[in-house]
Formats: C-alpha cells, sequence, structure tokens
C-alpha cells in the first residue's frame, strides 16, 4: 500500500508542476523580476520593514513616521501592475493547494464532508472551500 501512496503522491505533485496556476505564477514572477520599478519598490519595502523590526527589536516602539513610511510604499507596492499580477497568481496558486490540503485532510479524517464523487452528490455547505464545483471536495474539480 506505500508504494501506491507514494505513487499517487507523485502522480498529484506532478499534476501541480504541470498546472496552469502554477504555470501562471511562474510567468508573473519572471515579468516581476524584469520590471525595475517593481523591484526597486520591493527593496524599498524591504529595507523600511528591517528599519522598523530594528526599531521594535531594540525595545523601542516605532515612531509614527515609520509606520507611515512602510503604509506608503506598501501602498505603492501593491500599485504596481506587475507585483499586483504576481500577488495575484500567487493567491490563485495557494487557493489551489489549499484545496487538495482539505481534500488530503478530508480523506485522513474519515469525512467526506457531505460529497460524493462516486454520484456527483454535494451538500455544499459541507464543502470547503467553495463547494464541490469549485474543488473543494475533489467533485468535479481537480
Amino acid at each position: 500500500m506505500t508504494n501506491e501512496i507514494i505513487e499517487h503522491a507523485r502522480l498529484l505533485a506532478d499534476a501541480i508542476a504541470r498546472s496552469s496556476e502554477l504555470a501562471e505564477l511562474h510567468s508573473k514572477e519572471d515579468a516581476m523580476a524584469a520590471d525595475p520599478s517593481a523591484q526597486q519598490l520591493i527593496a524599498e519595502l524591504q529595507k523600511a520593514q528591517e528599519h522598523f523590526m530594528e526599531v521594535q527589536q531594540n525595545g523601542a516602539e516605532p515612531s509614527e513616521a515609520d509606520k507611515i513610511a512602510v503604509d506608503e510604499i506598501e501602498a505603492k507596492v501593491q500599485a504596481n501592475d506587475a507585483i499586483a499580477a504576481y500577488m495575484d497568481a500567487q493567491d490563485k496558486f495557494t487557493e489551489m493547494l489549499d484545496s487538495v490540503n482539505a481534500i488530503l485532510a478530508s480523506a485522513i479524517a474519515g469525512a467526506s464532508g457531505g460529497c460524493s464523487c462516486e454520484d456527483n452528490s454535494c451538500d455544499p455547505s459541507g464543502c470547503n472551500p467553495g463547494g464541490c464545483g469549485s474543488a473543494g471536495c475533489g467533485c468535479g474539480g481537480i
């Protein structure tokens, strides 16, 4: 049985590696890396966050100016098209992985959560995330 599980895990890993969500994530990551303004904003944000954390680690409270500076840079980061597209792709990939994890957790717990793929019936309130049609329970999804 262990060999069968390992083989299924490899098949799942291969399917995830070939997923449109991962391809989109890599594409958006490459675009973000190639965008000089995105890279500059990321560097500015990291520097501001490092300063903010240093202040806190030294036992002091960051000044209002420090907080405002981080907030302003974060707003610029979120407004950058390349970064926003990457973050959106990252969210979609994470959502797909969360669906896979929910299916695994449900199977390990021995509960179907109201979904049955065999007869394509579903209790939408028992499926996470988003019901059977969204691959929350493996029905009609992956």
